[in-house]
């Protein structure tokens, strides 16, 4: 299987011929309407999976217009406004917009939301949506971007829906699980990888009722091309080899959020590969007893409640490397806790969220040798590590890293939005190595935005010191990143 910027172009060049209707689904880039999500999901108006992204807008839809002014209590009006508009625009027969970057520091922390990650780019793009083909083609010309690439078919994509099951052929970001800062396993942190995918089009229960416990449900896998940045010396690059990713998750109870993930690395091409990696099984090499395959599991979790009028929500995430079962073995995790703060007219959402990404890369042989093995993040047969073009998939700190963030996000009617937040980072590099880096991280980020010129400006910066312990290196450097958006 190949997958190029070719074929996702293509597609959705092809997709443009079929009648017209409304987009899938919801991406990453939008933090603002994902809280507004999250708080009618606390308030018990919306009960389905929401922690798969891209999310399906077909459920999401189908709670909306069930709900009536009178369902909706006052700290909930704002988020519920909020989703009917973005509905309402989503359903545009066609949509065309073009997005202008500026940065003076690309990002090495991406978040859930707007991705910074080249100093200056400018992007244009088209989406025609049908009854069962939905299309957008989207091209950007980047300077300095963090993946080496000048242009770019960055969230493109093809998507046809055949009864309950949305086909994609893609270039997408994804965000798999309910934290706001790392995502263990498939976050929006690195460039979004070639893909094919399939996913469920509405997370309403169907199956047999002795099943029905599992409430509504929903289910995505996808297989991905992984590549590598050139080395500027000698002009190659690390082969590419195939990602493979698969989430289910359910909602047993309400307000209740439970899913297992597993992602694989492989270099395989044959259908045997494949079929190995979806069913979860090893490929042991006889000479090293390590799995030729760099496979990844999760379980996570979001629970969501009212206490003393006001939303808030607790969640969690254990992923680490698979050997025998979907309970990892490395326990790298997230935790967070989240408290929404609704009115008629404004949304306030505040989260304190901890990762841990720590974990042992290799053994102490009799000899007192070592010998690098499989855990988590690193491999032996992936000199890149769990990267596409050198950024992380999963968590943005990356491994054997610990993280501390607070963050606030504030939006109202008028279409102002801000947001703040502090993050505290200690990373070992080599931790094994008696000389190894102790690097410590403190970064403040601060953002807003409101309309201009018939468009949305986006506004943030970053302030950040840098300590490290070994080279007694201590530096601090500002960024400053600025978007302005025209859709028409």
């Amino acid at each position: 299987m190949k997958l190029t910027k070719t074929t996702i172009m293509i597609c959705a060049l092809l997709g443009c011929t079929h009648s017209v209707k409304a987009e899938p689904w919801i991406g990453t880039n939008d933090v603002y309407l994902r809280n507004a999500i999250e708080l009618l999901v606390s308030q018990g108006l919306i009960n389905r999976p929401v922690n798969t992204y891209p999310l399906m807008w077909q459920g999401i839809a189908q709670d909306i217009k069930r709900l009536s002014i009178s369902d909706i209590p006052n700290n909930a009006l704002f988020a519920y406004t909020h989703i009917q508009y973005a509905l309402k625009f989503a359903q545009k027969k066609s949509l065309s917009g073009i997005k202008l970057k500026s940065n003076n520091q690309p990002s090495a922390l991406q978040s859930f939301g707007e991705r910074y990650q080249e100093k200056a780019a400018i992007q244009g793009y088209s989406i025609l949506m049908g009854e069962r083909v939905t299309a957008k083609l989207s091209l950007q010309y980047n300077k300095d971007a963090n993946n080496q690439k000048k242009l770019s078919y960055d969230d493109s994509y093809l998507a046809v829906l055949l009864g309950n099951w949305s086909f994609s052929a893609e270039q997408i970001n994804h965000w798999w699980g309910p934290s706001n800062d790392n995502a263990l396993l498939l976050s929006n942190n690195a460039t979004p990888m070639p893909s094919l995918r399939i996913s469920r089009l509405n997370t309403d229960y169907y199956g047999p009722s002795w099943l029905s416990f599992i409430g509504p449900w929903n289910i995505t896998a996808l297989i991905s091309q992984q590549k590598h940045l050139k080395n500027i010396a000698t002009n190659t690059s690390a082969s590419e080899n195939r990602f493979f990713g698969m989430r289910f998750s359910s909602v047993p109870l309400p307000g209740l959020e439970l899913a297992v993930s597993q992602t694989a690395q492989f270099n395989g091409s044959d259908i045997n590969d494949l079929t190995n990696v979806f069913l979860g099984k090893n490929k042991i090499n006889s000479q090293t007893g390590i799995n030729e395959y760099n496979q990844l599991t999760s379980i996570d979790f979001k629970y969501s409640h009212i206490a003393f009028g006001q939303s808030f929500a607790v969640y969690g995430e254990l992923a680490g490397n698979k050997k025998s079962s979907l309970i990892p073995e490395e326990k790298n995790f997230t935790t967070g806790l989240e408290a929404y703060f609704g009115l008629d007219n404004q949304v306030i959402k505040t989260y304190l969220e901890y990762s841990d990404t720590v974990s042992q890369c290799t053994k102490i042989n009799l000899d007192n040798t070592k010998t690098s093995q499989h855990c988590s993040y690193e491999h032996i047969n992936f000199s890149d590590g769990y990267k596409h073009y050198n950024q992380n998939i999963g968590p943005a700190i990356d491994s054997q890293a610990k993280s501390y963030t607070l963050g606030i996000n504030y939006h109202q009617t008028n279409g102002l939005a801000a947001f703040a937040k502090i993050r505290h980072i200690k990373q070992d590099i080599l931790p094994i190595d008696s000389i190894a880096e102790h690097t410590k991280h403190l970064q403040l980020d601060i953002g807003y935005q409101q309309g201009l010129f018939n468009g949305l400006l986006k506004v943030s910066g970053s302030v950040f010191k840098v300590k490290q312990h070994i080279s007694k290196s201590n530096k601090t450097e500002t960024s400053l990143q600025a978007s302005w958006e025209y859709r028409f």
